[in-house]
């Protein structure tokens, strides 16, 4: 199970056709009306004619799969993609932990991560980056006057 096709046209319309449904039935509780008619577009016009082609691509893209047999097959080769997927699930847990932990703490728990798993051994670059951490985070909140997620304990928030 290292090396599998994926029928790529079919996949892609099949999963893109589902999160366009998802968008088009949560768009209602997500996208308000405006409390009284001023005559201007409804601010759902925009994303209903997006959701609209991506549901129109993804009906062609299953059409051209099934129907007529057309179709891009790509070899998922394990080993090849494993580094690859591993650092998605890094980003996926640095976005999860900068809400739970706050910047500061996720941003050196989780590059001290990557560094490691590039083969970084220095003990520098590690003291470097948790100092680049703690400078953006005040370089946003005191500078920019834009605040970070932050733990109220750790960083005086």
């Amino acid at each position: 199970m290292k090396k599998f096709n994926i029928k790529t046209y079919l996949w892609s319309g099949i999963i893109m056709g589902a999160f366009a449904l998802f968008m088009f039935f949560t768009m209602e509780s997500q996208v308000r009306l405006p409390a009284y008619d001023s005559g201007a577009p409804s601010p759902r016009l925009l994303p209903t004619i997006f959701i609209t082609g991506i549901l129109i691509c993804s009906a062609i893209l299953i059409i051209q799969s099934l129907v007529f047999k057309k179709e891009n097959i790509t070899v998922f080769d394990w080993e090849k993609e494993k580094p690859m997927l591993f650092i998605i699930t890094l980003i996926t847990l640095y976005a999860i932990g900068i809400i739970m932990l706050g910047f500061v703490v996720a941003s050196i728990i989780i590059f001290a991560i990557v560094l490691w798993y590039c083969g970084e051994r220095k003990p520098g670059i590690y003291i470097f980056t948790a100092a680049a951490a703690i400078g953006i985070y005040y370089l946003f909140k005191y500078v920019f006057y834009i605040s970070l997620p932050d733990v109220p304990f750790f960083m005086g928030g």
